[in-house]
């Protein structure tokens, strides 16, 4: 098996991209996950992938190296796309992809909205869409065949109950933010700000503010809330592992002890595994951006074999914490 860089369509210089053509003979008998009958060899089946901005995290990072692992394994022709997090980008990728005819594409979206033209123009040209990890904005919605990724929504409601419950139910945090716009953080900002209103009360939100998924950015976040709160702050919600890690080293260069204030997160990866087993980290859940990946890739060969999917597929997202974090294997992201 070979790889070959395959470079779609005009020049993306404002994007660092990421093409990886696979090809592959062998066997071509159906997969036992395809439920029906392939229309196509998979060696002749061709998938676009672009993916939010595999430079900017470890999870995003090991999405989208999955996508091209799983696409070798597999044998089908994939190219997997890097729009560095821009939406004008993404929309020029979701294009250029289109007018190569593919089979399917897989969009992991940079914005709710300002991709929606683009994706109805690949759907109305008879190829089908699946959006990946972040849904695509209501009004676009009609023009994909699926959605796969985690329950966001889920996931915030599940780190406000750890976070509640490690403060007894009273006390004062504040919350480092993912991206504004941005459906992920729209969705785990609102459901835990919800979840905390209806069953912790009596826990004030000093402030909150965004570190667009960036560690370094989120660090300093919390070193200026430190500065403005003191000892008041008793917890903190951070929208990923990521930016919460980066409230950890605010933590630490602050002289805080482990424990001292509960952090609480989304989405844990390896170093937050580790911050976890040394009691820097009070909760987070379990998600797996190769679950992530191998789903989308999977609902995507699905369809282009003309099998119907649901409209929306979830992976599993655990409650981890101190209590139950041997039980899970350290993410490798």
């Amino acid at each position: 098996m070979t790889f070959r860089a395959n470079k779609l369509g005009k020049p993306l210089a404002a994007a660092a991209m990421v093409a990886i053509t696979t090809m592959a003979a062998g066997a071509q008998d159906a997969p036992d996950w395809l439920g029906g009958e392939l229309q196509k060899p998979l060696s002749e089946t061709k998938i676009g992938i672009t993916v939010l901005y595999p430079g900017s995290n470890a999870y995003q990072a090991k999405y989208a190296e999955t996508a091209e692992a799983y696409s070798e394994e597999l044998g089908i022709q994939a190219t997997v796309m890097d729009p560095q997090g821009d939406p004008a980008v993404q929309f020029d990728q979701i294009q250029d992809m289109a007018s190569q005819h593919p089979d399917a594409l897989v969009v992991w979206p940079t914005s709710q909205n300002a991709l929606i033209p683009a994706i109805r123009n690949a759907s109305r040209n008879g190829i089908p869409v699946v959006t990946s990890n972040s849904p695509i904005g209501e009004a676009g919605r009609r023009y994909i065949v699926g959605h796969t990724g985690p329950d966001d929504c889920a996931q915030a409601e599940q780190s406000a109950e750890m976070l509640g419950d490690a403060l007894g139910g009273a006390g004062k945090i504040v919350v480092v933010e993912g991206t504004p716009g941005y459906t992920v953080s729209i969705l785990r900002k609102n459901c835990f700000l919800d979840k905390m209103a209806d069953s912790y009360p009596d826990i004030e939100i000093l402030a909150s503010q965004t570190a667009e998924w960036n560690r370094e950015k989120a660090q300093t976040v919390m070193e200026t809330f430190i500065t403005q709160y003191g000892d008041e702050i008793d917890g903190v919600y951070a929208f990923d592992d990521g930016m919460g890690l980066g409230v950890v080293s605010a933590l630490q260069g602050a002289g805080y002890e482990p424990g001292d204030i509960k952090v609480v997160t989304c989405n844990q990866f390896g170093e937050g595994w580790d911050a976890m087993k040394a009691g820097w980290m009070t909760g987070t859940n379990k998600q797996s951006p190769i679950d992530d990946a191998i789903l989308a890739i999977q609902t995507a060969i699905k369809v282009a074999n003309g099998i119907e999917v649901p409209e929306l597929q979830g992976i599993e997202t655990p409650k981890v914490t101190p209590e139950n974090v041997d039980e899970f294997e350290r993410p490798t992201w």
